[in-house]
């Protein structure tokens, strides 16, 4: 029997009592997968899957080292107006955040309230099942978002609205446009679109108070049985309008959110990326998210229902016919999204999340209607191990020789480099920033695997848009065609807790610290829902009832369904 192998170590939490205990990640001789073990004093050991795939897994390590992908200590970060927690009790429990943390926030994540117009059975906060409401001020809002804008050396520069249900606050669309006042770049709203299935005007109010994209509740399509089992009614009619609605509207910025349970909706997987594909006109992307499993699970229990990011990249190659080679690791375009952040002359950030957190990459539909492998058009690895040297050089205050910069096939690269023009030969009347982008883009093309379908296939026209315009807008366009954003987001409970993702989290709340209300606590999306959400949403419990009894809502729900079947 093959022996054990010791990947990595880490520190953990016991999932009975919460105290840090540490942990190791090891392959299973069996099974081959990767596996987390770990021991209490008090209650003993415990074992979680982390991945089916040990090969895979190492494959995602080491590739986010190659690539350069790991945290900067330039870019730890601290806030002008609440700086860093001396750490005093240990991760986790000194988040705020402690001195212990590594990476920027790119997104703010703030939830506007507790209150929900759902019972779904599974929910991250636990919504309108506490008895409590907590929601924040408008003032206290605009509080928060001003925190985040004050961190250096990076400021957040993505702004995300989750609850409870956002849109049940009636000046949503003021906060959204506040956000973007205080230098957002990218406003989102996590929703289940019961709302914005209703009303079309207001589908149009949020979009023109500057909302960039929609994060929609998505756990299944034509299947009631699974929907009454995951949100505890039929959704599906629901979501079908929201998406007419956002259609109706011209608005290209939904992205499929669903929340994948193992034995209730992970045979979804292929129907839901169907349908993204069938309305890529309105749907730019899908982030799954494995569930987080809360309360006392035994080990065989824990088994049957963990369902990992690795089983879900087994999903969707089984539907595409393997149309995704690699599954990134978040963390791999760090350098990219900030050279192209340079390129624009706009606050930069860096996605230098733990390779554990999630993956992202392209799928394309193709002009036939068919999946295919974004590696068909350009070299990936190629292309981001470019943007790396290009992006050193550019920190490093480096001049590219002019002589040196193309070494192309010209009869290959020929009609491409004549599109461009004859911006680069004289670089010596270049500004600095713009010479680079010269330089990006030459070297970009030997990356292209075939010119001309780059040039004429209509799934592809805004890559060619990003390879003669280099920057962040052209990025964004470039999902603003056939092709889909396709990533996952696994968030940790406290079987599965580690706390070198906690450390490297890209994602955190602000939250109003209830213990001086003058300063904003922040905090990563993993700690503060295993740890510290129960605690600090009881200190800040409103006082009276105004969240709608949760058998007035269900009746609200049913009706509405009613109405759009």
């Amino acid at each position: 029997m093959t022996e054990e192998e010791i990947i990595r170590t880490t520190q953990s939490l016991c999932p009975e009592c919460l105290t840090q205990i540490p942990a190791e990640l090891y392959v299973d001789p069996e099974t081959h997968w990767v596996m987390m073990r770990k021991y209490c004093r008090d209650h003993g050991e415990f074992k979680d899957k982390i991945s089916i795939n040990a090969d895979d897994y190492k494959w995602q390590m080491r590739f986010t080292e190659e690539m350069g992908s790991t945290v900067e200590i330039s870019t730890q970060p601290r806030s002008v107006l609440s700086g860093i927690k001396k750490t005093e009790k240990g991760c986790p429990y000194d988040c705020g955040i402690c001195e212990n943390h590594k990476s920027a926030p790119c997104i703010c994540l703030i939830d506007v309230t507790n209150r929900c117009n759902l019972t779904c059975p599974i929910c991250f906060a636990n919504a309108s099942a506490k008895g409590y409401v907590v929601e924040p001020t408008f003032d206290q809002l605009v509080q928060i978002m001003t925190h985040f804008r004050s961190m250096e050396p990076t400021p957040a520069v993505m702004l995300q609205f989750a609850g409870g249900e956002p849109t049940v606050r009636e000046d949503l669309p003021e906060i959204i446009k506040k956000g973007k006042e205080l230098g957002f770049i990218e406003t989102m709203v996590s929703t289940n679109g019961v709302r914005m299935g209703k009303s079309v005007e207001y589908c149009k109010k949020l979009v023109d108070a500057g909302l960039d994209a929609v994060y929609l509740q998505f756990d299944a399509t034509d299947s009631p049985e699974t929907w009454k089992k995951i949100r505890g009614v039929n959704l599906w009619p629901l979501k079908k309008r929201v998406i007419e609605n956002c259609r109706k509207i011209g608005f290209h910025g939904v992205i499929l959110v669903p929340t994948v349970a193992k034995g209730v909706n992970d045979h979804q997987v292929g129907p839901i990326l169907d349908f993204a594909k069938q309305n890529t006109d309105v749907i730019a992307g899908i982030v799954f998210q494995p569930v987080s499993l809360c309360g006392r699970i035994n080990y065989e229990e824990l088994m049957d229902l963990r369902y990992t990011t690795s089983d879900l990249k087994v999903a969707i190659n089984q539907h595409t016919n393997n149309a995704v080679q690699n599954f990134y690791p978040i963390a791999t375009t760090s350098k990219f999204t900030k050279l192209l952040a340079w390129f624009d002359d706009v606050p930069a950030f860096s996605m230098v999340s733990h390779h554990d957190c999630g993956f992202a990459t392209i799928c394309v539909v193709n002009d036939k209607d068919e999946w295919e492998p974004i590696e068909n058009y350009f070299d990936a690895n190629g292309l981001i191990k470019w943007a790396n040297k290009v992006y050193d050089m550019v920190v490093n205050k480096e001049t590219p020789r002019p002589t040196k910069m193309l070494n192309l096939d010209m009869s290959k690269y020929g009609s491409v480099l004549s599109t461009i023009g004859n911006f680069i030969d004289d670089m010596t009347n270049l500004g600095y920033r713009q010479m680079m982008k010269a330089y990006f883009v030459a070297g970009l093309l030997r990356y292209i695997r075939n010119p001309s379908k780059i040039l004429t296939s209509k799934t592809f026209q805004s890559f060619a848009k990003l390879v003669f315009s280099p920057n962040l807008s052209t990025a964004g366009g470039f999902l603003q065609t056939k092709n889909l954003m396709i990533g996952a987001m696994h968030f940790q409970d406290a079987y599965n807790f580690d706390l070198n993702r906690v450390q490297s989290c890209l994602v955190h709340y602000g939250i109003i610290n209830p213990d001086n209300p003058n300063k904003v606590l922040e905090i990563p999306f993993c700690a503060m829902n295993t740890v510290h959400r129960e605690r600090l949403e009881r200190k800040l419990a409103l006082v009276g009832e105004h969240a709608k009894k949760p058998e007035v809502i269900q009746s609200e729900i049913e009706t509405l369904l009613d109405n759009l079947e």
